[in-house]
């Protein structure tokens, strides 16, 4: 699947914030400087992002479902008058 800017951008915010909760994690098991809000707000800050990726990701896919369905549909269609092409030939 083709990735755009948007989807590496979002990959990039969400790994250093990744990286940044992991090392407040063990900065507060250590007894280190991060205050409980800050560490809180880490963490909803990157379910968010990864809520909104997610979501991004099922957009595409739904919109990608959209067009293998009308080609479905199309693919069905052109199958029928070949069909009833043959059975005309056929009857002849």
């Amino acid at each position: 699947m083709r990735r755009n800017i948007l989807d590496i951008i979002i990959d990039i915010i969400l790994f250093f914030l990744a990286i940044l909760i992991i090392y407040w994690v063990i900065e507060l098991i250590i007894g280190g400087s991060p205050e409980l809000s800050q560490f809180n707000s880490a963490i909803i800050i990157m379910l968010i992002g990864l809520l909104f990726k997610v979501y991004r990701e099922m957009g595409e896919i739904k919109t990608s479902n959209n067009y293998i369905n009308k080609s479905v549909k199309e693919s069905f269609a052109l199958i029928k008058q070949d069909m009833s092409l043959i059975k005309k030939k056929l009857k002849i």
